[in-house]
């Protein structure tokens, strides 16, 4: 599986919500459902920088492409930018099928969770510390598709 990184400068650099807002700049740079999905997430994904989860567990998206994960600089590194990589994506992680997992407090998870869910089809938070499943694969997903390997055609004389 190819995976992309980016490290994204943040407080106090940047307001938790501008963080996110770059954050969106990079995942969902069009105007259209994925993009209007993560702005009603906002409050709940500034929550999870400010709390600075995503300083050593990044916030990963998968389904169109490579596996993007986000990570988030705080204190100095962010004021200098050592370290910060806000370049464009290759490709739109938002388009087609896609999911996100936000990294959170393990004891803000249930409520964290349930929020979520009243305002996102495709965004789940996970514990700190608690990796994404490598098999965390979306029905239709190019990352799926390419994993599948048909034994019987290939041992065929």
């Amino acid at each position: 599986m190819t995976v992309i990184a980016r490290t994204v400068a943040s407080s106090p650099a940047r307001r938790p919500v501008e963080t996110w807002t770059v954050i969106m700049n990079l995942i969902a740079p069009n105007q259209g459902g994925a993009r209007q999905e993560l702005e009603k997430l906002s409050g709940i994904a500034a929550c999870m920088i400010s709390s600075e989860t995503t300083k050593d567990d990044p916030i990963v998206i998968w389904g169109h492409g490579p596996r993007i994960r986000i990570y988030c600089l705080f204190g100095e590194d962010a004021i200098t930018g050592d370290g910060v990589n806000e370049e464009p994506l290759p490709a739109c992680p938002t388009e087609g099928a896609w999911a996100m997992s936000l990294p959170c407090p393990p004891e803000d998870l249930s409520w964290i969770n349930e929020e979520l869910r009243k305002v996102s089809t495709h965004v789940t938070a996970r514990a700190t510390g608690e990796p994404v499943e490598a098999g965390d694969t979306l029905e239709g997903s190019s990352q799926q598709a390419s994993s599948k390997i048909d034994f019987e055609s290939f041992l065929k004389p």
